[in-house]
């Protein structure tokens, strides 16, 4: 059996357009973004208490709005 940690982020409001709209629909102003990602322990577990170890989430939440700002999402 193969350890999992996770790495949950929730409501996170992501600025993009996602879907397509006619000219009377309302259109959202942003998306609440809910994601859990499983990483495998050997990755997350550290060997000491230590501010060097610990894991950074800003790269991350960065990452995730830059691809957010990129462009038109299709959902189906």
């Amino acid at each position: 059996m193969t350890l999992t940690s996770t790495i949950e982020l929730r409501d996170m409001l992501l600025p993009t357009k996602i879907g397509t709209y006619g000219p009377d629909d309302p259109v959202p102003d942003h998306h609440l973004l809910d994601l859990t990602l499983s990483v495998a322990a050997t990755q997350v577990l550290i060997p000491g208490d230590r501010m060097a170890h610990v894991f950074d989430y800003d790269p991350l939440i960065a990452e995730i709005l830059t691809l957010a700002n990129t462009g038109h999402r299709e959902t189906q």
